[in-house]
């Protein structure tokens, strides 16, 4: 018969798979809409348009916000990932703020092959 002891850490244990669950699909969903939104980008640079339209930029500062988490609202930042105005800057924030969601998903990804050489 187990202990409650055991019950107890049995339970932390489980607490803990679900928390991880939760957090990767958090995580997943996030990958996912800033793909959709890539996708968006996409077009419009295809298509020959270079101003990156209001509804798109609202949808990057979302989630720029979700990932970064920081107070200060995303068009008065400084750091890399303020929203920009032409596509394909903002393209590049928002493979940036992938590679940070990717990063917090599986820590130990190295994204960049001179940095797997670096740390050989």
């Amino acid at each position: 018969m187990a202990t409650i002891a055991e019950v107890n850490r049995e339970i932390e244990i489980a607490d803990q798979a679900r928390l991880v669950r939760s957090e990767n699909d958090r995580l997943t969903s996030i990958i996912r809409a800033i793909d959709e939104l890539m996708f968006s980008l996409e077009e419009l640079n295809l298509q020959g348009i270079d101003r990156v339209p209001a509804r798109l930029r609202e949808r990057a500062g979302e989630l720029i916000e979700l990932v970064c988490a920081k107070p200060t609202p995303v068009e008065a930042r400084s750091d890399p990932f303020r929203i920009r105005y032409r596509v394909v800057p903002m393209m590049d924030v928002l493979f940036d703020v992938q590679d940070v969601v990717l990063r917090l998903r599986h820590p130990m990804r190295i994204s960049d092959p001179e940095d797997a050489q670096e740390s050989a």
